[in-house]
């Protein structure tokens, strides 16, 4: 059974890597990939259930399996991941499976590889957008400049600026813990404030673009309506382009359609997993 649970994670880990590849390069991960990943967790489950008489090893896989499907079909129909992203997350749980027995002994691994997936993919999103800023650094100004003076933006900062003031002479007059907390969950919210106008003037100059439709490819995301002699032929969906639509763009003969270029989330999966089996239980030390 330890070999082949060392098995299991090698598999894994390859997995990842030709998945993270195939995301930078292509945007994409294939679904023979996936598909394959979940047979074999299953199977390779039903096989040590069968050897070794315990279903409880089937069963935690197939908890696992579950508990993936949910994830991956949030994040998708939220419009959060492409279907690759998805299925390849609900291939991974059914891998590394969940045993509710497992939380009398702490919180189970399926839970902490989700977890690091979490806080990694923030930071890698972050990291990837200051990148993209960088490339796109007189663009990114422009638009970043505009958007700082627009009304909207101006009145919620004023907001701000009123509202953190405000915390802060409390917390001199006070000097107690709620001010401090307040003071720092006003500071809070005006961080993440920039942190969106950023990673949206990024998005906006850098991951929007035109392209053909004989390269568009399944599940990428149209923004705008495609018209044709003032008909709307396609609205935008939250789920990415369907291999139906893209040919009836092509019965029309719709030459080009404005794309929102996804990040390629997979490379943070593999961190996630390697810190997941490396680090282990990392919130053991916050509980």
């Amino acid at each position: 059974m330890l070999n082949l649970t060392f098995i299991s994670l090698i598999i894994g880990l390859i997995a990842l890597i030709i998945a993270s590849l195939s995301d930078i390069r292509t945007r994409e991960v294939p679904d023979w990939l996936n598909y394959s990943l979940v047979t074999f967790a299953i199977g390779s489950a039903l096989i040590l259930s069968i050897y070794h008489g315990y279903a409880h090893l089937l069963i935690n896989s197939l908890l696992g399996l579950a508990l993936g499907l949910i994830i991956g079909l949030l994040m998708f129909y939220t419009g959060q991941w492409g279907g690759g992203d998805s299925k390849l997350i609900i291939g991974l749980s059914a891998l590394i499976g969940l045993s509710f027995s497992g939380f009398g002994q702490g919180i189970p691994v399926l839970i902490i590889f989700l977890v690091n997936i979490l806080l990694v993919g923030a930071v890698y999103g972050l990291i990837f957008s200051f990148v993209k800023a960088v490339l796109n650094f007189k663009n990114f100004k422009k638009a970043a400049e505009k958007r700082l003076r627009s009304k909207e933006v101006l009145v919620i900062r004023i907001i701000f600026l009123v509202i953190g003031i405000s915390a802060f002479i409390f917390l001199l007059i006070t000097r107690s813990i709620e001010s401090v907390l307040l003071f720092a969950f006003v500071m809070t919210l005006f961080i993440f404030f920039y942190l969106w106008i950023f990673v949206s003037v990024v998005e906006k100059t850098s991951m929007i673009k035109q392209i053909k439709v004989k390269d568009l490819t399944e599940g990428e995301w149209i923004i705008s309506n495609v018209e044709k002699n003032k008909r709307i032929i396609l609205k935008p969906t939250r789920t990415g382009v369907t291999l139906k639509q893209i040919a009836l763009l092509k019965k029309h003969r719709i030459r080009e359609v404005t794309v929102k270029i996804g990040v390629p989330f997979v490379p943070s999966f593999l961190i996630a997993y390697i810190l997941t089996f490396t680090v282990g239980n990392w919130l053991a030390y916050l509980l």
